[in-house]
């Protein structure tokens, strides 16, 4: 079996050639420089060497150099095998060495093969012959040595200077680039955000920190669940685990974040998985849109159609009604039993135009809402507002106490407050003092109207808000609740009859703040 020396710096290149030289049935032993090749070779001669050049401590050339010296070494045939040293100079310096082939990397299996078939046939062949110096004087030999590493020296300077140039081109490159996405990243209208699995916000643009009002310090110690109304907490858990981590984006979907005022900004986002080298997930990052114009523009439309339902059903149900009623009584009016009963038909007649009146005239108010903009409305200066044209017929004290309280509403809505009060002076019957309070829970703001009058009978609370046209009182609550319910809150009755009415209206977070607080 040939015995086969090979020396290489490289591992995968060692792995390479070992495998091709055992398939072909050759005893293989691999060293990683040429000080290793001399000293394995001398403490076991082998039948061939095939050594790069390029190597540490000792490369190629040298090795040939001891090589070629050694009288027990110097018949076996050495092969240089290179990638790195190709020039036609190279080769022919090699050559002078007394190298038998020089090879230049990549070559076939079988062709590699051959070159080695080729080199020890020759080999052995020839006589052996006493060592000898390849280049006669060793001053030649080291100064074509030098040439060799001097034009190698250079060209590896000419790459390595074309690497550092393109290098510097691809960095301005990328400066350039940067600074073009850093412009983007600020101006861009929509808000963008990153943070890592547990939700802490790593990184932000402005319109992020302006959408919600934080400072940059503050978004630097919050979660984005911080930012998030808790009612969303479970909706948004989900979508990360059925959508976001199991295929690395989230379709859009809609949210609200919490503003620093306590407002509520709808937003919608599409959100993305970000992963680490090993595919781990380590963060999220999204893209963050306002949709607050939009929701308004549905929240008109939503409005108008209610609205245009209503006056429809008024109109068709209720004035109509009237008005075929009125019809019956002219025709009856034409011909009368007796003056006396033409007198009460006219009465009669007159009522129900009066009713019609009225109804026309509480509609009044409930159309006009949504064509105001909505804002904040200071709810002290409101209900004392309205609570003024009220006290000046009645001797009915108010206890209004709601530092810096507002909510955020159509401005039409003081007719709320001015119906309810009406309401408690004009059916309260004992009614002395009207007090208006509040309470904060999690979730809303509980605002309370109440009074110390008869109250509501037990069993009429369950039907004070129907639109029932010809109940004194009952048409003005039935606005109060459309009004309210139009705006986003709701309102009941919690009194206790005998002793007090108390409504109670409930007002969302971010549709309140306190602006002294």
């Amino acid at each position: 079996m040939t015995r086969v020396l090979i020396a290489d710096d490289n591992q995968q290149n060692l792995y390479l050639l070992e495998s091709i030289l055992k398939a072909f049935r050759m005893d293989v032993t691999s060293v990683r420089n040429g000080k290793e090749a001399l000293e394995s070779a001398r403490d076991n001669p082998p039948d061939l060497v095939i050594a790069d050049i390029l190597m540490p401590v000792m490369d190629g050339f040298e090795l040939c150099r001891h090589w070629k010296a050694d009288s027990r070494l110097s018949r076996i045939p050495f092969i240089f095998y290179t990638a790195t040293y190709t020039d036609p100079k190279d080769e022919r310096f090699a050559l002078s060495l007394g190298v038998e082939r020089f090879v230049v990397k990549p070559q076939k299996p079988e062709v590699l093969m051959g070159i080695i078939r080729e080199v020890l046939e020759e080999s052995s062949k020839k006589t052996p012959e006493a060592p000898a110096k390849p280049l006669g004087e060793e001053m030649e030999v080291l100064r074509q040595y030098n040439e060799v590493l001097f034009r190698k020296l250079e060209k590896k300077v000419l790459q390595l200077e074309a690497e550092i140039a393109e290098r510097k081109r691809t960095e301005e490159r990328l400066v350039l680039s940067e600074a073009r996405y850093r412009t983007l990243y600020e101006k861009m209208m929509d808000g963008y955000v990153s943070v890592d699995m547990a939700g802490k916000i790593l990184e932000y643009n402005k319109a992020y920190q302006e959408m919600l009002g934080y400072s940059g310090h503050e978004l630097d110690s919050l979660t984005y669940q911080d930012l998030t109304p808790e009612r969303w907490h479970e909706y948004e858990q989900y979508i990360v685990t059925t959508q976001i981590l199991p295929r690395g984006y989230s379709d859009v979907y809609e949210k609200e974040y919490r503003r620093k005022d306590g407002s509520v900004v709808p937003v919608e986002i599409r959100t993305v998985l970000s992963r680490d080298d090993a595919g781990n997930p380590v963060g999220m990052w999204g893209i963050v849109r306002d949709i607050t114009d939009r929701k308004r523009s549905d929240e008109k439309i939503r409005l108008a159609n209610h609205k245009l339902a209503l006056m429809t059903e008024v109109t068709y149900q209720d004035i109509q009604n009237k008005v075929t009623a009125l019809r019956g009584l002219a025709e009856l009016i034409t011909h009368p039993k007796s003056e006396q009963e033409r007198e009460a038909l006219i009465r009669r007649a007159m009522e129900i135009l009066e009713t019609i009146h009225t109804l026309i005239d509480k509609t009044k108010d409930y159309q006009q809402m949504g064509l105001d903009q909505s804002r904040w409305i200071d709810l002290n200066e409101t209900i004392r507002q309205q609570f003024s044209f009220i006290s000046g017929k009645n001797s009915v004290a108010l206890d209004c106490d709601l530092p810096g309280l507002e909510i955020y509403a159509d401005p039409l809505i003081d007719h709320v407050f001015y119906h309810l009060m009406h309401n408690a002076v004009h059916h309260g019957k004992t009614v002395t003092r009207i007090i208006f309070s509040f309470q904060e829970t999690p979730d809303v703001l509980i605002l309370a109207c109440e009074d110390n009058g008869i109250g509501i009978p037990a069993g009429q609370k369950n039907h004070i808000f129907e639109r029932i046209v010809g109940g004194a009182g009952k048409f003005g609550l039935f606005f109060v609740r459309e009004f309210l319910i139009l705006s986003g809150m709701t309102i009941r009755e919690t009194g206790i009859p005998g002793k007090s009415a108390r409504f109670e209206i409930s007002i969302p977070k971010g549709l309140y703040r306190f602006s002294e607080r």
